[in-house]
């Protein structure tokens, strides 16, 4: 940061806007991005706090109704057995048309179809539904350097050839548009 003092720190911390340093400081461009990210850094400090409290507050509703601790320790440990797991799928259907919806990435929970336009929201947690969180699972190994990735299921080479060949063998013909469209030669 630039030559300040503590005073003109402390006065910086009180402003809301980067006209404010500007007007403060005769824009210094150096001062006035690292003012802008002390104040994102407070802002999003303040969000955590606030996420936090709420938390905390649904957490003593579950109480009032009978949740216990014991339920709340295992469900806890559910949901971080299910954030370990890989094995889950996070596509979105879209109810018009059923085609695959797209993830919003600037919307909270918002998929997006960009076959007929529909917006939904998601449920992020559906995607764990049907996954058993004790039973084993295990991540894909990772080859060591040197090993070649081991595939799925490898083709037979042989097989693989011999479907190429005939695929080479075959004598193709232009494809002729107007058999499609039905054009005779008398409306022409």
């Amino acid at each position: 940061m630039a030559d300040l003092t503590n005073d003109q720190i402390k006065q910086l911390a009180k402003l809301n806007s980067a006209d404010e340093v500007d007007a403060m400081l005769g824009n210094k461009e150096a001062i006035k991005s690292e003012f802008q990210s002390i104040k994102e850094v407070e802002r999003l400090t303040a969000m955590v706090e606030e996420q936090q409290t709420l938390l905390h507050a649904m957490w003593l509703m579950l109480q009032i109704h009978s949740a216990t601790n014991e339920e709340f320790d295992e469900c806890l440990r559910t949901a971080v057995l299910l954030r370990r797991r890989k094995d889950f799928k996070t596509e979105k259907i879209c109810p018009n048309c059923g085609k695959l919806m797209q993830k919003m990435e600037n919307l909270l929970f918002t998929y997006k179809c960009y076959y007929c336009g529909t917006e939904d929201l998601g449920n992020p947690y559906k995607k764990y539904d049907g996954i058993d969180p004790y039973a084993a699972y295990e991540e894909p190994a990772e080859p060591e350097q040197g090993e070649p990735a081991a595939e799925e299921s490898i083709p037979d080479e042989e097989a693989e050839l011999r479907n190429a060949q005939e695929i080479l063998n075959k004598d193709y013909q232009p494809y002729d548009v107007s058999k499609d469209l039905n054009f005779d030669e008398e409306d022409v």
